[in-house]
Formats: structure tokens, sequence, C-alpha cells
């Protein structure tokens, strides 16, 4: 008799541990993104509207603005048109807000790591922003935990 009882206790051990284990390997799984539950976090970026902006290469380094729109290509971000500064002499990135939108401006620093900034408001503004490239953004990507590299 207490053969049989030592027996089922042991049967019902092994089963509460397995199902610890399995539970265990289920919240690993989720947390690290790879099982989606239903309703599940979303990242908030997905579902704003693209913000436009205009990449330009502020400090002559050959094909910059063009490496850079291929690399934030995969960001909420709708790159309108590439060009040159005609005086490339910028060490530093930055943002210039043509239409004025803190938010999205907060947004585009978040994205790109760029954080400063300046503001010429036009009304006729094809994008919203200006993003000129200076010496500093493959430091910048970097920090941030970017890929662009130069």
């Amino acid at each position: 008799m207490e053969k049989t009882e030592t027996k089922t206790k042991s049967i019902v051990l092994w089963a509460l541990f397995a199902l610890l284990v399995v539970m265990a390997v289920l919240v690993t799984l989720i947390n690290n993104g790879i099982i989606r539950l239903k309703g599940d976090r979303q990242d908030p970026e997905a579902s704003l509207p693209a913000i436009k902006v205009i990449v330009s290469n502020g400090c002559g380094y050959e094909n910059l603005a063009t490496d850079y729109s291929n690399y934030i290509g995969d960001l909420n971000i709708d790159v309108v048109r590439l060009t040159d500064m005609p005086n490339p002499i910028y060490d530093k990135s930055i943002i210039v807000m043509q239409v004025e939108d803190e938010h999205d401006l907060a947004r585009l620093k978040k994205m790109t790591g760029i954080q400063l900034h300046t503001v010429a408001l036009r009304e006729d503004a094809d994008a919203q922003f200006i993003i000129i490239l200076g010496r500093d953004i493959s430091t910048i990507e970097k920090d941030k935990g970017g890929r662009f590299g130069r």
C-alpha cells in the first residue's frame, strides 16, 4: 500500500514539475516576442502616419544622403527628397522643423537618434522636416544601437 502511495506522489510531483517547465518556456517565448498573444503590445509607431522628411547631406561625404535614406527605410519615415547642402560644413546632424509639430519631432528624434533641432517654418513645405546629416551621424547611430556605418 505504501509503495502505491509513494508511486502516485512521485507521478504527481513529476507532472507538476513538467507543467512548471512548460509554463516557464511559454513565458520566456512570450517575453522574447517569439509567441504573440492576441491584443498583445504592438509598436505604437506602426499605427501612426509616416513622417515626411527631406534627407540632406550636410558634410560632403559621398552618397551620404542616399545611404542614410536606405538605412532608415524600415522606419516609419517617408523620404520625400534627397539633397546636398550648398556648403557642406556640418559637423553635427540636425533636424529642421518646417511644419510645427512637436509630437512628430519627438518621434523623429527617437527614431533617428538626432537630438539637435531648429525651427524654420514654411507654409509651402513639401516635408515636415529636413534631416541635415553631419559628420557625427555614424556616431549617433552607433550610440542608439544602429548599424549605419561610414
